[in-house]
């Protein structure tokens, strides 16, 4: 019992000393490390858009491909006719000389368009597309009917 008590009586000797002020004080010395927090993974930038250039005439519509990867479209149209055009992307299950409801092609799978486009005008549409069936489609007047039109495939990633 004697030795467990000298035993303690060093170990508190050891751990606390009397400073001048005779306040007991307790020295501690924790480990150092020079562990460097790495750097956060940077983020994914974004996916870029698929792009696809969109030729408008008389009564064409041409592009530069007929496909695209689901997700972001940016559609780069110009019209190089010498007549107003628009330019309509729709999704739907038909090919895309099959819609005609009266004189013009029935727009109600519309997921975006241009608006009139004259003449040597160019305009961006980008749209964030579903894989399926898209018709690219001028509804003005007279257009569709006379055939511009064509069809776009989206496909899953």
């Amino acid at each position: 019992m004697l030795a467990l008590l000298l035993s303690g009586a060093t170990l508190l000797a050891v751990a606390f000393k009397l400073d001048k002020s005779t306040s007991p004080s307790v020295n501690v010395t924790a480990p150092v490390t020079n562990a460097v927090t790495p750097p956060a993974a940077a983020a994914p930038a974004p996916a870029l858009p698929h792009k696809v250039g969109v030729g408008l005439r008389e009564f064409v519509v041409d592009t530069t491909t007929n496909t695209a990867a689901a997700g972001k479209v940016a559609f780069n149209v110009h019209n190089t006719g010498n007549v107003t055009h628009e330019f309509v992307v729709l999704r739907t299950a038909k090919p895309a000389g099959s819609l005609l409801k009266g004189a013009r092609a029935d727009e109600s799978g519309n997921v975006g368009e241009t608006g009139d486009l004259k003449a040597g005008a160019s305009k961006k549409l980008t749209l964030n597309l579903k894989p399926g069936h898209y018709a690219l489609i001028c509804n003005l007047p007279g257009h569709y009917n006379s055939g511009q039109h064509t069809d776009f495939t989206v496909k899953q990633q």
